[in-house]
């Protein structure tokens, strides 16, 4: 009796654990990653690495640099990201954007603990790649009034936290903050509605005026 007594507690404890475990393997990450083993990262690249807002950019055609390569995985948060960039940085890059935290937040991860996957994605960088410049890139906020999925609805406040802890981070890692809050937000400080398809994801007009943003402040070659 007294042994199942113990199991029982121990299961009481151990599924409360379980179930707050942070996720980011599914059948469309390993089915991503297994592409993207296919396809080498050259020296000296300008990597992007984010969820589908930078898998569905057509970064190559709005950006020319060389070696641009697109490591974006739709649904992929902040875990899986800082899970899989061990793999990109044997190449030397010599220029990472990382955009990355909705997946996140989202799913109610809390903001101290996407904010240390950040920190540790930049310091991991500068170990593994002392050379390459890192750019963060600023999450935006969902428009609420449009939004087709209500699990995102009403994380504004976690978002803004989130941005503003970034911000000081970046200054006080020594890397670059890229906010592209005021380029894609509307005085409510949400996704601009002409600027997104379902409240989240991004029209091209967006990425044309995210990289318009990107030019004139001399992060990416005009």
């Amino acid at each position: 009796m007294k042994k199942l007594l113990f199991v029982i507690i121990a299961l009481a404890i151990a599924i409360p654990s379980m179930a707050q475990t942070p996720k980011f393997h599914n059948d469309y990450y390993d089915c991503r990653m297994a592409a993207y083993a296919k396809m080498p990262i050259p020296e000296n690249a300008m990597i992007w690495i984010g969820d589908s807002i930078v898998e569905q950019a057509w970064w190559e055609s709005l950006i020319k640099e060389k070696n641009l390569v697109n490591r974006g995985i739709g649904g992929d948060n902040t875990y899986g990201m800082l899970h899989r960039l061990p793999l990109y940085l044997d190449s030397s890059p010599r220029k990472i954007f990382i955009f990355a935290g909705i997946n996140d937040i989202s799913a109610n991860y809390p903001v101290d603990d996407v904010f240390a996957n950040f920190v540790a994605m930049v310091k991991m960088i500068q170990e593994k790649a002392p050379e390459c410049e890192i750019f963060i890139q600023s999450p935006i906020t969902p428009n609420n009034d449009v939004l087709a999925y209500a699990y995102i609805k009403n994380k504004q406040d976690k978002v803004q936290e989130l941005n503003t802890r970034l911000e000081q981070m970046c200054k006080d890692m020594g890397v670059t903050w890229v906010d592209i809050r005021p380029v894609l937000h509307n005085e409510k400080g949400e996704i601009k509605e002409e600027y997104t398809k379902d409240g989240i994801h991004l029209y091209p007009a967006a990425y044309e005026a995210w990289v318009d943003y990107l030019k004139k402040m001399k992060y990416v070659r005009r």
